[in-house]
C-alpha cells in the first residue's frame, strides 16, 4: 500500500472529508511552514540535554522542568516529551490556530462541540524506541468516538496532529496505523487481553501501515483508529510535534494551567481553544496570579 493516493490538499475539503472517514487519517504534504519548522527544529537542538537519559532521570509520573515545559514519558520506550510545548515560545503557540488544519478540526470534532486541546508536546525518540499498540473503534473511551452520520453531522471526540520535524522514513520509527479500524466493533487480537495498550511496538503487529512522512508534513487521524509506532532501528532520533484537539468540555490530559505570559500573548480564538473553561471565583476567592486577572463566564 503505498500512500499518494492518500494525500489530501486542504484545497479539496470533500476528498480529505471522504479518506478521513474511510480510512480514519489523512496526510497532509508541506503544510509547515519551513520557518516554522526551523524554529522548532532549533528549539529541540537547544534543549538537547533533557533528551539524554544519561545525563538525567526521567520517570513516568513527571521530569525536569523548563520554565513551565515539563519532559515526561509514558513508558521509557517512547522518548523524552517535552509536554505543553505551547508554552515554549511564539511558533508553539501560532500552532493552536495552524491554518493548515484547524478549519477541518472545527468542523471534524463539530462546531456545536467547540475545540480544546487535550495534550500538545514535542517528541524525540531514539535507536529502539515506539510507542506499543493501541485504541480502536472497540475502545469504551468517550474521546475515541468517531460518527459520521449520513447527513454530514461530523462527531469526532479527537483528532491527532503529528507534524514531521525531520524526514520519517523506513527505520526511523514511524507512526502505524490500521486503516478503517476507527470504525471497527471488535478489538484488535493484540489487545484482546490489555486494558487499552500492548507494550510491544506497534509495528509488528497485524495490519499496520507505517506512515512515512517528509518534514513539514502532517499527518491527521482519528484517536480511535487503532495505531502506534513501529521500533526506530536506525541511529538517531525521531522528531515530532503532536497536538490533540478534542471537544471543548474534555480537560487536558496532564491538567496544566496556562501562564499568565502565554494567555496574555494569545488571540481570542487561540485563548477560547487553551482555555475553553476558564475559571470562574466568587467574590474575594480568586488566588495568586489568577486574582489580578477578570474572568468572565463562558
Amino acid at each position: 500500500m503505498t500512500q499518494d493516493w492518500i494525500n489530501a490538499d486542504e484545497k479539496d475539503e470533500y476528498l480529505g472529508d471522504y479518506l478521513f472517514d474511510l480510512n480514519g487519517y489523512i496526510v497532509l504534504k508541506n503544510a509547515i511552514a519551513p520557518d516554522d519548522l526551523k524554529e522548532m527544529n532549533q528549539w529541540a537542538d537547544d534543549h538537547w540535554d533533557y533528551v539524554d537519559s544519561q545525563r538525567r532521570s526521567l520517570t513516568q509520573e513527571s521530569g525536569a522542568w523548563i520554565g513551565n515545559v515539563e519532559t515526561h514519558t509514558y513508558s521509557g520506550a517512547d522518548g523524552c516529551n517535552f509536554q505543553n510545548i505551547v508554552e515554549a515560545g511564539p511558533v508553539f503557540r501560532s500552532l493552536i490556530t495552524y491554518p493548515t488544519w484547524i478549519k477541518r478540526c472545527r468542523r471534524w470534532i463539530n462546531p456545536d462541540n467547540g475545540l480544546s486541546i487535550h495534550e500538545n508536546f514535542l517528541n524525540v525518540r531514539g535507536l529502539g524506541g515506539y510507542i506499543g499498540i493501541h485504541s480502536g473503534g472497540a475502545t469504551p473511551i468517550c474521546y475515541m468516538t468517531f460518527r459520521q452520520a449520513n447527513t454530514g453531522e461530523w462527531m469526532v471526540g479527537q483528532i491527532n496532529i503529528i507534524m514531521a520535524l525531520q524526514d520519517i522514513g523506513p527505520g526511523d520509527g514511524a507512526t502505524t496505523v490500521i486503516p478503517g479500524s476507527h470504525k471497527s466493533a471488535l478489538r484488535h487480537p493484540k489487545l484482546l487481553e490489555e486494558v487499552y495498550r500492548s507494550d510491544a511496538a506497534a509495528g509488528e503487529q497485524m495490519g499496520m501501515v507505517e506512515m512515512y512522512l517528509k518534514a513539514g508534513d502532517v499527518l491527521m487521524f482519528t484517536d480511535s483508529i487503532t495505531h502506534g509506532s513501529a521500533a526506530r532501528t536506525n541511529p538517531g532520533h525521531r522528531r515530532i510535534v503532536l497536538y490533540r484537539y478534542s471537544p471543548a468540555l474534555l480537560r487536558s490530559r496532564f491538567e496544566y494551567v496556562p501562564s499568565e505570559e502565554l494567555l496574555s500573548s494569545l488571540s481570542e480564538e487561540q485563548r477560547s481553544i487553551i482555555q475553553p473553561i476558564p475559571p470562574r471565583f466568587a467574590p474575594g476567592q480568586a488566588y495568586g496570579p489568577l486574582a489580578t486577572r477578570s474572568l468572565q463566564p463562558r
